[in-house]
């Protein structure tokens, strides 16, 4: 289900034959109106879940996806009194789907409270996030709250936004103009600086540098998919093409 969107958010990035994904995505369904990530597996998942509405979405089949789906992913957050039951990523998978399934609504004034309390505390007195409270922070974890919040209606005050950009900008400060997943010690990556670049746009601010747009072709490879080693993957390719088609329009900037 993974490499299914990834390729259909490819496809819809360059082209416009996006691939026909009903019939796998059915067969991964399960009784509750989730899915599955394979075919083989007993239980659906959330990130499996969001995969199948963001691939059926993309390519207009909304119809496949089923009436249920959005009371089952409001069912998996928090209740009030019981803040989010996983981490930042795992409760920003459920918020991508009910924002695409236009069912964010389905969230009480209490829960979104109790998962804006639960994000707050995953801050780190530096400006980056950590998947759970007291949890150091990362870029994918701080990219995961910067939007959760977003979504919920609670974005960021104008301090926090700044402290939280300055984190970014200084995961950019790299001699190839990649970011870091973390403060230190983590070699400079496609979906770290993807993660990078999605927080700062949902910020409104330019945290990356100039050198990041060289930085990502020079990871191209001959078949035209880009990676950070010998071969390119599906993942690092989106990464890449999300960021090189932002970076290439005239709103995309650079510092």
């Amino acid at each position: 289900m993974e490499a299914l969107r990834w390729a259909a958010e490819i496809s819809s990035l360059l082209s416009s034959e996006l691939p026909e994904p009903a019939a796998f995505i059915g067969q991964c369904r399960r009784p509750a109106g989730a899915f599955a990530m394979t075919v083989t597996d007993p239980e659906p998942s959330r990130a499996a879940s969001y995969y199948a509405v963001r691939v059926l979405t993309l390519c207009g089949q909304r119809a496949e996806i089923g009436g249920r789906l959005g009371h089952w992913f409001a069912s998996e957050l928090a209740t009030p009194g019981r803040p989010a039951p996983s981490d930042i990523d795992e409760m920003f998978y459920v918020l991508r789907a009910l924002e695409q399934l236009d069912a964010l609504s389905l969230l009480t004034q209490e829960v979104s409270a109790s998962l804006v309390s639960f994000i707050r505390r995953c801050r780190a007195a530096d400006g980056g996030y950590g998947g759970a409270p007291r949890q150091p922070p990362d870029i994918e974890h701080t990219y995961c709250a910067v939007c959760s919040l977003s979504l919920l209606g609670s974005p960021l005050g104008d301090a926090d936004r700044h402290g939280t950009a300055a984190w970014l900008r200084s995961r950019f400060a790299t001699p190839c103009g990649l970011a870091t997943l973390r403060p230190a010690g983590d070699a400079p990556s496609l979906a770290a600086s993807y993660w990078g670049w999605r927080a700062g746009e949902v910020l409104g601010a330019t945290v990356w540098t100039s050198r990041l747009a060289a930085a990502v072709e020079v990871l191209r490879k001959p078949g035209g998919g880009y990676g950070t080693r010998a071969h390119a993957t599906l993942w690092e390719s989106y990464c890449a093409l999300r960021m090189i088609c932002a970076l290439r329009a005239p709103q995309g900037g650079g510092r």
